[in-house]
């Protein structure tokens, strides 16, 4: 596709398996999926992930909605920009045999710049539900069908290990100021920083991966020189930053995550022959 993030998209032909695009009839992708065994997970809506979160929302949503539309009636798009859904949503389709063609030929079709990855959703969507109870909200099937996708994502959220610590903080901190907690407690409600001893290393966990790597322990004599030799020979490296006066820290920039995760955990610890291994972290945001 010659599509930019910034674009404004066009109409979208259907992409054919080897994942060139070309334009298709409804009723022949009606046909051709009807030729192809349908699997046991199948679901009239699709799960979509890996989209490229550069690209604003309402074009996105417009997009997939032009892309699916080459397979048979798309009865709703469903996308966040929150963080737990960026890069994701669903599509839901009128027909479970044209999700299924659609799924096979759209997964890993480049959409801006990006490899789509398309999988049947885990349960149906509210738009399927709707539309097989005959359109009303007041069907109870429909009812218990929604009451059942709150309840599923309420435990989800409850679950979410990072969510709690989060509330845990939350509850920690408004005790702290109503003077309920001793000083160690307290301390902890501050944040992980304020929580720390001397010596003690920052977790892992605290410091959520990011383009961006922070050195440390960089030995006397080792220069920028030295190191963008070491970092460069990662893919995605785009720059190294030394501070002046501090020798012994640098950040080096990577173009995407995935890239700087490679390169931190092959060169975390790395010994440059003086003793001192070298610490990489990410930066924080």
């Amino acid at each position: 596709m010659s599509a930019t993030p910034s674009s404004t998209p066009a109409s979208l032909p259907a992409p054919a398996p080897t994942g060139a695009a070309q334009d298709v009839q409804m009723g022949d992708a009606t046909a051709d999926a009807e030729s192809q065994p349908l699997p046991s997970d199948a679901n009239k809506t699709l799960y979509l992930n890996n989209l490229n979160e550069k690209v604003k929302l309402p074009i996105m949503k417009e997009t997939l909605q032009n892309l699916f539309t080459n397979y048979g009636k798309v009865l709703s798009v469903v996308a966040h920009d929150n963080h737990r859904m960026r890069g994701q949503a669903f599509v839901v389709l009128e027909d479970e045999r044209i999700a299924d063609k659609a799924r096979r030929e759209v997964h890993n079709f480049p959409l801006y710049g990006k490899p789509i990855q398309v999988n049947f959703a885990r349960t149906k969507s509210d738009a399927a539900v709707l539309k097989e109870t005959g359109g009303s909200q007041e069907m109870d099937e429909f009812k218990q069908h929604k009451q059942a996708r709150l309840e599923r994502k309420k435990i989800s959220r409850r679950d979410n290990p990072l969510r709690r610590k989060e509330l845990e903080k939350k509850i920690r901190a408004k005790k702290a100021a109503a003077g309920e907690l001793d000083d160690e407690t307290m301390e902890a409600a501050a944040g992980p920083s304020a929580a720390r001893r001397p010596g003690q290393e920052m977790p892992d966990e605290y410091l959520p991966p990011n383009k961006t790597l922070f050195l440390q322990n960089i030995p006397d004599g080792v220069g920028k020189g030295e190191l963008e030799s070491l970092f460069s020979g990662y893919s995605g490296y785009t720059d190294i930053q030394t501070i002046p006066g501090k020798a012994s820290i640098a950040f080096v920039e990577y173009a995407d995550i995935p890239s700087s995760v490679a390169a931190r955990s092959a060169l975390n610890g790395y010994n440059f022959g003086a003793g001192d291994k070298l610490k990489i972290t990410f930066a924080r945001a």
